[in-house]
């Protein structure tokens, strides 16, 4: 049943031609756009700290528990299932390792599906345009040819289970702070472990046309940023609640101008990235494109303006009360 979906989204994707692929393109990369990172990164900065976490480690830990998820049942992609299939050339060139879970399902529901769920009671509309992206990015991983329906539906469950947890564990530590260093040595250890047993384990070795479908130095490699991120999410908040422990209590001037410098420090380490891919060194990059955005967003940033705030506070009359 699945394959004959796909084979009859694949005839709609050829017969609509090149300009369906590039909006359903667009609408596949938006867990990776510049505005999935913003929408934690603004309401981090400028709203609430504890939601933009709680985003971020949707983001962060949920990528990691896909990963464990995809790295253990070693689905392959479904055009190695049926010969018949023909997925979209560059969506397949990025599909690198395994299939189930959908990763970027997972992204859309992290931090759509995140931001509905926060908001859930003050904003019950937003749940509408929220879920209608989730939907239309898992089922731009259908009409691209490069997941199943079952992957994107075991995404979305996965990280809706992610998010009912989080918000257990985040209730927890709002009630008691001192569970605060319980959460970083936990996590610590999980970070590890996954590490050590993505990295380690074995995976199939099976092959199509002469090639192996998936190698084990791929899926590894694959599995660095999701490690990068989870590790970038702790050790930024560890950093950020030690060092910076800044206050969205402060008014719009000041929110625009952290919005600012949340986008140069951004692009500054989006060209770091390019730096490391351009040198060659692979396993830097695909660690430190997990790493580098999370980290930037909860600590490099509010060091920044943190930082500029308080040397240049005499030419800001109305920086707001800091708690």
């Amino acid at each position: 049943m699945d394959i004959e979906y796909l084979l009859w989204l694949q005839n709609l994707r050829e017969s609509w031609g090149s300009g369906a692929e590039f909006i359903v393109t667009l609408i596949t990369n938006i867990p990776k756009s510049p505005l999935s990172a913003l929408i934690p990164g603004i309401l981090f900065w400028c709203i609430s700290k504890r939601a933009g976490l709680f985003l971020l480690f949707l983001a962060s830990f949920g990528r990691l528990v896909n990963t464990l998820i995809k790295d253990t049942v070693c689905v392959y992609r479904p055009y190695f299932l049926d010969s018949n299939l023909h997925p979209e050339v560059h969506a397949m060139e990025k599909a690198s390792s395994f299939s189930m879970p959908s990763g970027h399902t997972q992204g859309a529901t992290a931090i759509y599906g995140g931001l509905a769920y926060l908001y859930r009671k003050k904003f019950p509309l937003l749940i509408i345009p929220c879920a209608l992206i989730i939907l239309a990015v898992g089922f731009s991983r259908n009409f691209l040819g490069v997941h199943t329906p079952q992957d994107v539906l075991v995404a979305i469950v996965e990280t809706l289970i992610v998010m009912f947890l989080a918000d257990k564990l985040f209730d927890a530590v709002d009630e008691d702070k001192s569970l605060i260093k319980i959460f970083f040595g936990a996590g610590i250890v999980f970070c590890v472990v996954a590490a050590i047993y993505v990295l380690t384990k074995s995976y199939p070795v099976d092959y199509s046309h002469g090639k192996i479908i998936v190698s084990a130095a791929a899926a590894k490699i694959d599995s660095l940023d999701s490690i990068g991120g989870t590790f970038g999410f702790l050790l930024g908040a560890a950093l950020e609640y030690k060092f910076v422990n800044f206050s969205t209590n402060v008014d719009l001037g000041v929110k625009i101008r952290r919005v600012l410098i949340g986008g140069i420090v951004g692009g500054a380490a989006m060209v770091l990235l390019y730096i490391f891919k351009i040198a060659g060194l692979e396993i830097v990059y695909e660690f430190c494109k997990g790493f580098l955005p999370i980290i930037s967003i909860i600590f490099l940033v509010p060091f920044a303006f943190n930082y500029l705030e308080r040397k240049t506070k005499f030419k800001f009359k109305k920086l707001g009360k800091r708690k």
